[in-house]
């Protein structure tokens, strides 16, 4: 099924069905960054030593001979001109990356896709509204209800077919609104939960209309991808509105259903054939062997300043490993050009620094949006009805808060860098909260204690452990994943069972694949307790509000309050939260037909102020910065580049103007 907001993991089943997860498409240099005006170029821009000419020159020897169409007639009408993070780039080369295992989709993700209706703001000041990418521009009605939306003028898939406004109403009409691909309807194109209507008002024009006002479309339209990822000339075949025996098909290819058929046509890491609007296409897929391959797309429509087509890169390549170690030692190696991924943990910052001179690279910034590097979340909805009335009782997650001695943690496991923090915005962030983000973090055993025992938990067994109310042993696990996403998670999880254990309570460490971390808590509701990172705590926080009340899968202190929250209350699955949640999720309703910023802003601080008083889930640490690294010689990569999954990190400093010097 699709997750019904656009900024959720996605799992691979969803990554099917949506063809490859594309997500944020902006830039972060200056305003002129995505400019369609090629008088944008800076006076005395430094170029590149080396000549070039208009395209690259494998595809000028295609076009001469015949093999393709000519540049012209291949770019859109009005192109988007990129303007270089440091200088014009030369053609040629191969962007060597890595992934970590098959499921390492989101870095694919990351850096072949995000080419979506509209970017973000290139600072990321504004994450309310995205600017033109795709789509030159939007029109909204001033009650928040009517966009109209002016596609790209003769814009091309990779296969030479036009991108029209067919492809975007197939997207909705016939994807996003079928319930057998997507049970539930995609957030982005609801309101109030109303279904929007999309009308196509001539090839190149498309007109959303809303029931009701809604607030956060604009800044959807910067994070969406599923309106540019299906392109109906190839997927139509596989569609049964269109192909009447597509389930005859379906079975033909060994799929029990014409939907699961669709789905796998539908991925655009894992099907070479489907046409794509990023700057390379997969040439060798995911799952076919132990590489990823992309090579350049003829018909990507983004130019330089000079008029030379993007990309410059030929190819980008990325190694499938099934272990961190072997990532790092490749990138110690200079065995990769450009990562900001599995590798940038303090714990391998000193091992990257010693080797650099040898390898050839150099760190870059990145700005951390996490508000932090590892939240505890107890399971609010266990299915074992006792531990669920342990875990709902804010004393009990009070007092274990306060067992947890986060300086020495930060000391001994994040190398000193950090603070501590509670799963809270962080100090940068217009909705930071002092209060709330240092609630309940000083290390204090005798209060711990104190709390623990308020929560009616007295008695202790033989070994000191306490008791729960039926006379069992309070024991649990607290489950990470792996690989994860922030490699100290394991040793801080060890170090808070330890922490808890002296205070009485039996926790420990389950150490357990991703795939099924994600099955154990999204569909199974099986999880005692997980360690996550803490999103939303710098920009497009009203995007991401995970941590603040059950809003999506990725809530993973309580998975049937979200359920509910997702489906309004028809997820026979779901379950109606208490009355303190159930006002923060109709407050969200609210702030979504809300057309006025400012206001949608202070209705935010209304959930903030209800998620601080409910204490959801404890946060460990905040590190406000970290990092990545380039090679010498890899071009136009940013010193400073924000780091967040809402934001797509890096695609939004446009790979495409990426070249080796």
């Amino acid at each position: 099924m699709t997750p019904p907001h656009d900024h959720v993991r996605p799992s691979r089943r969803d990554l099917l069905l949506w063809g490859g997860g594309t997500l944020a498409a902006a830039s972060l240099t200056s305003c002129s960054f995505l400019s369609t005006d090629p008088s944008t170029e800076k006076a005395g821009a430094p170029r590149s030593a080396a000549a070039k000419g208009k395209e690259a020159p494998s595809l000028a020897k295609l076009a001469a001979d015949g093999k393709l169409p000519k540049l012209e007639e291949r770019l859109p009408k009005n192109p988007v001109v990129l303007q270089p993070t440091e200088k014009i780039g030369t053609y040629g080369g191969t962007w060597r990356c890595a992934l970590l295992n098959a499921s390492d989709t989101p870095w694919l993700g990351r850096t072949l896709g995000g080419e979506n209706l509209f970017r973000w703001d290139p600072e990321w000041n504004d994450d309310q509204k995205g600017l033109p990418n795709v789509a030159e521009k939007v029109e909204a009605s001033a009650d928040g209800r009517v966009f109209t939306i002016t596609l790209r003028e003769g814009l091309k898939w990779s296969d030479g077919e036009p991108f029209t406004a067919d492809d975007v109403v197939f997207s909705v009409n016939d994807v996003a609104f079928n319930e057998e691909i997507n049970p539930v309807t995609p957030y982005v194109l609801l309101s109030d939960d109303e279904r929007a209507t999309i009308k196509k008002l001539d090839d190149y024009t498309v007109e959303f209309t809303f029931s009701k006002p809604t607030g956060l479309f604009m800044a959807r339209l910067a994070t969406e991808g599923r309106f540019t990822n299906t392109p109906l000339h190839y997927l139509k075949q596989f569609h049964k509105k269109y192909n009447p025996d597509v389930e005859k098909l379906a079975k033909q290819e060994k799929y029990p259903l014409w939907k699961d058929l669709y789905g796998a046509k539908a991925d655009g890491w894992a099907n070479a054939d489907k046409p794509t609007l990023n700057p390379w296409k997969i040439v060798e897929p995911l799952g076919k062997g132990n590489r990823v391959v992309a090579e350049r797309n003829p018909y990507y429509w983004k130019t330089d300043p000079d008029g030379s087509q993007l990309p410059y890169l030929d190819r980008v390549t990325y190694d499938v490993i099934s272990e961190p170690q072997v990532i790092l030692l490749k990138a110690t190696n200079g065995e990769l050009d450009f990562t900001t991924r599995h590798i940038n943990s303090l714990l391998n910052k000193p091992v990257l620094a010693r080797d650099r001179e040898k390898g050839k690279y150099h760190f870059i910034d990145l700005r951390n949006t996490l508000m932090n590097d590892m939240v505890v979340a107890l399971n609010l909805n266990h299915k074992n009805p006792v531990l669920r009335k342990i875990f709902q009782n804010k004393d009990f997650r009070i007092g274990l808060s306060h067992a947890i001695n986060r300086e020495e943690m930060i000391k001994s496991i994040w190398q000193r860098q950090g603070e501590p923090w509670q799963a809270a915005p962080a100090a940068d962030s217009e909705f930071y909260d002092e209060e709330f983000a240092k609630q309940y973090i000083e290390y204090d055993v005798a209060k711990a204690n104190e709390y623990l025992d308020k929560a009616g938990l007295t008695q202790k067994d033989g070994e000191g452990f306490r008791l729960r109310p039926d006379g069992k042993r309070l024991t649990f696990q607290v489950e990470v994943a792996s690989p994860s996403p922030v490699p100290f998670w394991v040793d801080g999880t060890n170090a808070v069972c330890e922490y808890w254990k002296k205070v009485g309570v039996d926790a420990k460490v389950k150490n357990e694949d991703r795939s099924l971390f994600y099955e154990r808590k999204d569909d199974a509701n099986e999880h005692d307790a997980t360690v996550w990172s803490g999103d939303g705590g710098l920009k497009g926080e009203m995007l991401e509000c995970r941590w603040y009340f059950p809003f999506s899968n990725e809530s993973n202190y309580a998975e049937l309050w979200r359920k509910y929250f997702e489906s309004r209350g028809t997820n026979p699955d779901g379950e109606k939260p208490p009355p303190e949640t159930l006002k923060q999720m109709e407050i969200y309703w609210q702030l979504l037909k809300t057309p006025d910023a400012e206001a949608r802003k202070e209705l935010f601080r209304q959930i903030l102020q209800i998620s601080k008083e409910q204490f959801y889930a404890m946060g460990v640490v905040r590190v406000a910065k970290t990092y990545g690294i380039v090679k010498n010689n890899f071009r136009n990569v940013p010193k400073v580049i924000p780091e967040a999954p809402v934001f797509n990190t890096p695609y939004p400093v446009q790979p495409a103007q990426f070249f080796i010097e």
